[in-house]
């Protein structure tokens, strides 16, 4: 008598396919033809000993290509008269030999995929709770690193059954097996499709199993655990459809609470913990910041979660925790995002102030032991934050005595320098911000440095020790300081361009419209005459640049303002225009800006006197230089020029643009030509007059073109 088949199995799986898998392949395949005239039960004995079989890599290949599989595939679910048989044995042995032949097979995986069963297998098994571990073990071993299963699984709509188990009534029954969950829902998150497939409950489904609010566990979860359900929300949660449908239910609270616990309950600080998931909570942590500043910048956000709602409330507190740095981030960039109103700003200032204060403050090299210094990301968030608070005029000159008064920037600034580009960049654009427009700041960075006469140098110059560089920096106010330690690399450095804007967008338009702000109009001169390198300096920078028409735009409205508004700034302006380090291409902007040609400062000042003399001659009938001085003056008066200043809107426009740099730089060349025209040169003097010409006939034809 033949053996029975069961014993025929015992014999040949202790056979070695490695060896011969050609062979051993056939001989499975033989056996398989004898299978559909196998009894169930004997079946799921059999699938018993091939799911051992299969944890051998080299029987899952023999098993794939035989076609064992995928007989299998086509027994299970079992089924007599039409019902499901949930509790037979061969389901169970079943789904064990597709589990196992499938980790790190592709063939397989392949196999289970084209047979189009699994999804409705997984399905019903699924609903029996002595199958569910075998089925989410079988769905897991399938996913993993193989799309076409999991867009598959993600079609099917699988994620809704496991979003109804975990937050359903068996709960219990998945329990032991949360971590395979959570991997198939964060795999199915790889396919866009799955986002509109979910249910959009799902992310406040998973926070609220991983905050364990409902007390549904029947023991507190671990670490591990609670890290794969956090991942996971954090997945779904990366979808914008998903996050406002999470904002619109005023699930936020969901979010503080996980995060929070990341902290409380699972921060591996002090504790023997292994380093792959000491870098695993870390990841989750850095997750749920990145969550933070995107879900606050979603639309509406502000609507649902005001200022004086509980969440906000949360954050503001969280400003405070110094030894939470990520949730001091994630305050930051939430309540930036929330800080784009100027009414939201003004309202946020009174209760974040203080927080976000000490945060810079502590960021200053020098100020605390480098241990104890908050990270570049958070004093990255922290300065954007305090960018936004500055925006409104009413907050600036709080802002300015907490952050300039209290030399918290200038320890920033002086500190970075060189050596944090990025950082550097957000602590000089944070000064600018807070210069715009407020007299009381421009005030305080223009006032002398406070320091005694025995540490100052040969100039005068206030020494301080540069904890960034570890040399010596010299300055005469916060002003000095600013432009001097951001201006230590190329024009091209949108930070020496940011410095350059702080002195002359800022600071020179405050000067030149309110003369006063320093004082007598002594104390302005004397600030424009120790000042005048870093002034010149600036104005070349915003002038000589051409990616920016705008800023370079601004420059030359600041100077039109400085010279005809008071004699302190009309005798700065001329040194900007003269300045010797620059002065051809600051000369060229200006020329251009006002007749549209590049290359009239070469024609006249290229090849010296002689050049001027055969223009001289060139220019019939005019020879009385006073004459013709006189002319083009009354040209210029004749058209009431004065400077002008380009709203938003006009910004945006081009053309607009180009009349507008025309006639301010025309008032100051009109302005200069008045008043200093005694020092000027033949040659320099001749361009002035003939820029003034030209340019005037550009501004009649404009006026022209628009009457």
């Amino acid at each position: 008598m033949p053996l029975p088949l069961e014993e025929q199995v015992a014999l040949i799986l202790k056979g070695n396919p490695g060896e011969k898998p050609k062979f051993w392949e056939a001989v499975l395949r033989k056996l398989v033809t004898l299978l559909p005239r196998t009894d169930r039960d004997a079946l799921a004995c059999i699938s018993g000993q091939f799911a051992v079989a299969a944890r051998d890599p080299s029987w899952r290949e023999v098993i794939g290509k035989s076609g064992l599989l995928s007989f299998l595939l086509d027994t299970v679910p079992v089924y007599y008269d039409g019902v499901f048989q949930g509790s037979h044995p061969l389901n169970k042995q079943a789904l064990r030999v597709i589990a196992n032949a499938c980790v790190d097979n592709d063939e397989n995986r392949k196999v289970v995929v084209a047979s189009g069963k699994l999804t409705n297998m997984l399905k019903m098994f699924l609903s029996e709770d002595h199958l569910l571990p075998f089925a989410v073990i079988t769905m897991l071993n399938v996913c993993v690193d193989y799309s076409s299963a999991q867009l598959q699984v993600s079609n099917a709509a699988l994620s809704k059954v496991l979003i109804d188990l975990i937050s359903g009534e068996r709960l219990r029954a998945c329990e032991a097996h949360l971590t395979q969950i959570m991997t198939v829902l964060e795999l199915l998150t790889n396919h866009e499709s799955e986002f509109k497939i979910c249910y959009p409950r799902t992310p406040a489904a998973l926070l609220t199993l991983a905050i364990n609010k409902e007390n549904r566990l029947s023991s507190p979860l671990d670490r591990e655990i609670f890290l794969s359900i956090c991942t996971s929300a954090l997945s779904y949660l990366v979808n914008r459809g998903l996050q406002m449908f999470f904002i619109q239910n005023k699930h936020f609270r969901l979010l503080q609470e996980a995060f929070l616990q990341s902290y409380i309950r699972f921060e591996t600080a002090g504790e023997d913990v292994e380093e792959e998931t000491k870098q695993q909570l870390k990841q989750v942590q850095h997750g749920f910041v990145t969550l933070f500043a995107d879900i606050t910048d979603v639309e509406g956000f502000g609507d649902v979660y005001g200022i004086d709602s509980e969440e906000v409330g949360t954050l503001v507190g969280w400003l405070e925790l110094e030894k939470f740095p990520q949730l001091q981030n994630a305050a930051c960039l939430a309540l930036g995002n929330l800080g784009r109103s100027d009414e939201s700003t003004k309202k946020l200032l009174p209760r974040v102030g203080e927080g976000m204060v000490k945060i810079l403050g502590r960021s200053v090299p020098g100020k605390v032991r480098q241990g104890e210094r908050p990270s570049l990301q958070l004093t990255h968030a922290a300065l954007g934050f305090a960018k936004n608070l500055a925006i409104p005029a009413a907050n600036k000159p709080v802002l300015g005595e907490m952050l300039l008064k209290s030399g918290t920037l200038a320890g920033l600034w002086e500190g970075f320098g060189n050596s944090q580009p990025s950082m550097m960049f957000a602590a000089v654009s944070l000064g600018r911000l807070l210069l715009v427009g407020c007299r009381e700041n421009v005030r305080l960075v223009c006032k002398p440095v406070s320091i005694a006469s025995d540490e100052k140098d040969e100039n005068g110059l206030a020494s301080a020790e540069s904890s960034s560089q570890g040399g010596t920096a010299t300055y005469r106010t916060n002003l000095d300081l600013l432009y001097r330690s951001a201006t230590g690399s190329p024009n091209e450095d949108p930070t020496k361009l940011e410095a350059a804007r702080a002195v002359v967008s800022a600071v020179c338009r405050v000067l030149s419209q309110d003369p006063g702000v320093l004082g007598s109009s002594g104390e302005l001169e004397e600030f424009y005459k120790t000042h005048s390198d870093i002034i010149a300096g600036s104005f070349t920078t915003m002038l000589t640049q051409a990616k920016w028409p705008s800023v370079k735009s601004d420059a030359i409205t600041v100077l039109a303002l400085m010279a005809s508004q008071h004699p302190e700034g009309s005798n700065m302006a001329l040194k900007v225009v003269e300045d010797t380090a620059a002065e051809e291409g600051v000369l060229k902007a200006l020329v251009k800006a006002a007749t549209g040609d590049d290359e009239m400062v070469g024609k006249f000042l290229g090849t010296g006197d002689n050049r001027v003399e055969e223009l001289e001659e060139e220019k019939q009938g005019k020879n009385d230089e006073e004459k013709e001085t006189k002319e083009v003056s009354e040209l210029v008066q004749g058209l009431g020029l004065e400077p002008q200043q380009a709203n938003a809107q006009a910004q945006k426009q081009p053309e607009r643009m180009v009349k507008v740099d025309r006639e301010n730089a025309l008032v100051l060349i009109a302005m200069l030509l008045g008043m200093f025209k005694d020092q000027m040169s033949p040659a320099r003097r001749r361009l002035v007059e003939a820029v003034l010409e030209r340019g005037g006939e550009l501004v009649v034809k404009d006026r022209e073109g628009t009457s």
